[in-house]
C-alpha cells in the first residue's frame, strides 16, 4: 500500500472514531439530563403533594380549635342552661359546622366526667357523614358501653392519670390512622383540640375525623411511570394507608438499610434515594406535618427507557452524518492528490522537451525507488535548467501577495463595520437591562408594601377571634333569657304564675343582663384598642401618643398568636412617656419583632419570655425588645436586614420582616437600631428614636 492510500485511510478512520466518541458522549449527556430533570420534577410533585396534605391538616386543626372554643362557651353557660338546652345548642353547632365541609368525615365535643353537670358523666355529641343519609347527629357514643374516656383517640390528648389542672404541652394531638369501628367504618385520622375552663383546668376536647380515602386516591395518582409504585405510611405506627392500615412498611420492597432515612425525615423534607435491589429503583419520599411519609418508587429502567426515547432518534441521523462526512473526506483527499499528480506529469513533459538544451549541464541523480518520491527526484534533476521558471514563479508569488494584502484590507474594513454594529447592539442590550433593573426595583417596593400591610390582616383575624368569646357569652345569655321569658309568658297566660316564679325570673334576668353588659363592654374595649392601632397603621399620620398604653394595645392585638402557647409577654414601661411621632410605623416595628420571635425564636411547644422595656432620656425614646429563644448565628446576623433573606425558605418565611423594621426605624422614624444575639440564649434589639422626629420630606 502506497503512502497516499495510508494517509487517506488514516484520515477517514480518525474522523469516524471522533464521530463515534462524539455520539457516545452526546447520548450519555442526554441520559444524564433526562434523569436529572426527572429527579427535579418528581421532587417538585412531592413538594406540592406535601403542601396539599399540610393545607388539609391545618384546616382540620382550625375547625377543631373552633369547636373547642364553642365547647368552652357551653361550659361557661352550664349553670344558666338546662341539659336539654345544652344538648340542643351542641346539636345545632355540630350540624352547622360540618354541613359544608366534606373533607371531615365527622367530629364531636367530648367533656370530662361531670364537667357540665354534677350528675352527667358522659356528654359527647357527635356527627358523621353517612354515605346513604348524609350528615347524621348521634348520642350513641355518649354512654358507658362505648366509654369514650377510655378510647385510644381520647387518651392520645388526655393520658390516664394526667392532672387536669396542668396544661398539656400542645394545643392539638393527631392519632395514628385507624378504621372507625364505631360509626362510619372508614379509614381516618382524628385531631384532638383541648378545652379549658376559666381557671385553665382541662374540661375535655373537641375532635375532627379526617377521611383518608381522598388522600389515598391522591397518592395513588402520584406514580409517574407505568411500573412505579406509590406508598403512604404513618412514620410512628409504620402503617401503610394504601393497604387499609394492615400492611407494614416492609411490604414496599425497600431494603432495611433505606428505611431509617425515610422514617427520620422532618416535616416538609423531600428525600431522594437510590436503591440497589433485584430491581434497582429510585425512591422519592416526603413527610407531612401529620407524620405521613408519602412518595413513590420508580424503577431505574423506566428513567433509562425515557432517556433512550430522547436519544434514539439522533442515532440514525448521526450515523448518516458520519457516512456523509467520510465520503466528503474521501472526495476531498482525492481532489487534493489529483492536482499533485497532474503537476508531476507536466513537469515530466517539460523536462522531456528541454532535455537536449546545452545551456546548463547537470548530472542526473540516480534513484531506484518506485513510490511517490521517484517523480520528485526526477524533477529535481532539471532544477538548474528551470532557473527562469523560478523567476516567473517568484513574480507570480509577489502578485498573489499583493492580492492577499488587498483582501486583508477589505477584511479589516468589514471588521470595523462589524465592531460598530456589535457596539450598537451592546448599547441596546444595556438599555434593556437597565429598564429591567428599574422594573425589578418597583416590584421589590410593591412586595415590601404588601408585607407591611399583611400584619394588619393578621390583627383583624386576631380581633375577630378575641371578641368571639364575649359576644358569644352575651348571645347565649340573651338566648337563655328569651327562653325563660317564653316560659314565664306561658305560665301567665295559663294563670299559673306565682310570686316565687316571678321573683326567680327577675333574679335570672338581672344576672343575664349583668353578664351581657360585662361581655359587651369587653368587646367594645377590644374594638376600641384595635381601632386606634389599625387607623395608625393604615394612615401613617404623625400624632401625640402615650408609649406604654400604645405598646400594650399592640400586644393585645397580637395576643391570639401566642394565647395558647407557653410564652409570656412582659412590659417595663413607665407611665406618661408621651411622644409626637408616627405610631403606625412603631406598631409595624413591634408587630414584626413579635411575629419574628413567635415564628423563628421559639418552637411551637417551647416556653419562653418576650420582654419590652421603654424609657426616655432627654429627647430620645429608647426601646429594648428581648426574647430568650434560639438566638441567631453570626452568618444570619450579617444578612439580617437583607430583603428576601430568610432561614425558613419554603416554610412561610418571606424574608421582608427585618428589612421593613430597619427601613421604618432608620427612615420614617429617623432613628437607629442595634441587635445582639447569642445562639441558645436569645436576641435583643435596641431601638433609639427621637421623641419628635421631623415631618415627611425633611
Amino acid at each position: 500500500m502506497n503512502i497516499k492510500s495510508r494517509i487517506l485511510l488514516s484520515a477517514v478512520a480518525l474522523q469516524l472514531i471522533g464521530f463515534a466518541v462524539l455520539i457516545y458522549r452526546n447520548n450519555a449527556h442526554i441520559t444524564d439530563t433526562v434523569v436529572a430533570d426527572s429527579h427535579r420534577q418528581f421532587q417538585q410533585s412531592l413538594t406540592m403533594a406535601v403542601q396539599h396534605f399540610d393545607d388539609s391538616s391545618d384546616r382540620m386543626q382550625r375547625m377543631a380549635a373552633g369547636l373547642a372554643r364553642s365547647g368552652e362557651l357551653l361550659h361557661q353557660q352550664r349553670q344558666l342552661l338546662s341539659r336539654s338546652a345544652l344538648e340542643n345548642q351542641s346539636r345545632q353547632l355540630l350540624l352547622r359546622t360540618f354541613d359544608d365541609f366534606d373533607q371531615a368525615i365527622g367530629g364531636g365535643i367530648w367533656f370530662e366526667p361531670f364537667a357540665l353537670k354534677p350528675d352527667l358523666r358522659y356528654f359527647g355529641p357527635y356527627v358523621y357523614h353517612s354515605p346513604d343519609n348524609g350528615l347524621q347527629f348521634s348520642w350513641e357514643l355518649s354512654n358507658a358501653d362505648y366509654d369514650y374516656h377510655n378510647q385510644a383517640w381520647y387518651q392520645q390528648a388526655l393520658p390516664p392519670g394526667w392532672d387536669r389542672r396542668i396544661n398539656r404541652s400542645s394545643a392539638f394531638y393527631w392519632t395514628a390512622p385507624y378504621i372507625d369501628q364505631a360509626g362510619s367504618e372508614s379509614l381516618m385520622m382524628t385531631v384532638d383540640a383541648l378545652m379549658y375552663d376559666s381557671n385553665q383546668t382541662l374540661i375535655g376536647m373537641s375532635t375532627v375525623d379526617w377521611s383518608l380515602q381522598r388522600a389515598r386516591n391522591y397518592v395513588k395518582q402520584l406514580a409517574p411511570t407505568a411500573n412505579s409504585r406509590s406508598f403512604m405510611f404513618h412514620a410512628d405506627s409504620r402503617l401503610s394507608v394504601l393497604d387499609n392500615g394492615q400492611a407494614e412498611f416492609a411490604t414496599l420492597d425497600t431494603p432495611e438499610q433505606w428505611q431509617q432515612p425515610l422514617l427520620k425525615m422532618s416535616p416538609g423534607q423531600v428525600q431522594h434515594l437510590d436503591v440497589n435491589t433485584d430491581t434497582p429503583s429510585y425512591i422519592y419520599a416526603a413527610m407531612t406535618q401529620t407524620g405521613f411519609v408519602v412518595g413513590f418508587s420508580v424503577p431505574r429502567r423506566d428513567l433509562l427507557a425515557a432517556a433512550e426515547n430522547y436519544s434514539a432518534p439522533t442515532l440514525p441521523m448521526s450515523a448518516l452524518i458520519a457516512a456523509l462526512f467520510a465520503g466528503a473526506m474521501l472526495l476531498i483527499l482525492r481532489l487534493l492528490f489529483g492536482p499533485f499528480d497532474t503537476i508531476l506529469a507536466l513537469l515530466r513533459s517539460t523536462i522531456a522537451s528541454n532535455k537536449d538544451s546545452t545551456a546548463i549541464e547537470v548530472r542526473p541523480i540516480s534513484y531506484r525507488g518506485r513510490n511517490e518520491f521517484a517523480p520528485i527526484v526526477s524533477t529535481f534533476n532539471t532544477l538548474v535548467e528551470q532557473v527562469q521558471s523560478y523567476n516567473e514563479e517568484l513574480n507570480a508569488t509577489n502578485t498573489a501577495l499583493l492580492e492577499q494584502q488587498q483582501q486583508v484590507q477589505e477584511l479589516n474594513s468589514n471588521l470595523e463595520q462589524k465592531v460598530a454594529q456589535r457596539t450598537r447592539e451592546l448599547e441596546q442590550k444595556s438599555n434593556e437591562a437597565l429598564e429591567s433593573l428599574h422594573q425589578l426595583k418597583l416590584t421589590q417596593n410593591q412586595l415590601v408594601h404588601m408585607e407591611k400591610h399583611a400584619a394588619l390582616g393578621d390583627m383583624v383575624a386576631g380581633l375577630a377571634h378575641e371578641i368571639n368569646t364575649p359576644l358569644g357569652i352575651g348571645v347565649t345569655a340573651v338566648s337563655a333569657l328569651e327562653d325563660y321569658l317564653e316560659e314565664l309568658k306561658s305560665q301567665y297566660q295559663q294563670e299559673q304564675l306565682s310570686k316565687t316564679g316571678l321573683k326567680d325570673f327577675i333574679n335570672f334576668a338581672e344576672e343575664s343582663i349583668d353578664i351581657t353588659s360585662e361581655n359587651l363592654r369587653r368587646a367594645a374595649d377590644m374594638v376600641s384598642r384595635f381601632k386606634q392601632v389599625a387607623v395608625d397603621q393604615a394612615s401613617e399620620q404623625r400624632r401625640d401618643f402615650e408609649v406604654g398604653d400604645y405598646l400594650q394595645s399592640i400586644a393585645s392585638s397580637l395576643r391570639p398568636n401566642y394565647k395558647y402557647r407557653p410564652i409570656k409577654v412582659e412590659f417595663d414601661v413607665p407611665d406618661k412617656i408621651i411622644v409626637a411621632s408616627y405610631p403606625g410605623a412603631l406598631a409595624q416595628v413591634i408587630t414584626n419583632l413579635m411575629m419574628n420571635s413567635l415564628t423563628h425564636a421559639f418552637d411551637p411547644e417551647q416556653s419562653g419570655h418576650i420582654r419590652i422595656h421603654a424609657s426616655r432620656q432627654d429627647d430620645t425614646l429608647m426601646i429594648r425588645y428581648c426574647d430568650d429563644g434560639k438566638g441567631m448565628e453570626a452568618e444570619v446576623l450579617q444578612r439580617l436586614y437583607e430583603p428576601f433573606f430568610t432561614t425558613r425558605k419554603g416554610k412561610g418565611g418571606s424574608g421582608l420582616g427585618a428589612h421593613i423594621i430597619h427601613n421604618l426605624v432608620t427612615g420614617q422614624l429617623h432613628g437607629r437600631i442595634e441587635v445582639e444575639s447569642t445562639v441558645g440564649q436569645g436576641t435583643c434589639f435596641h431601638i433609639y428614636l427621637p421623641c419628635s422626629p421631623p415631618g415627611p420630606g425633611l
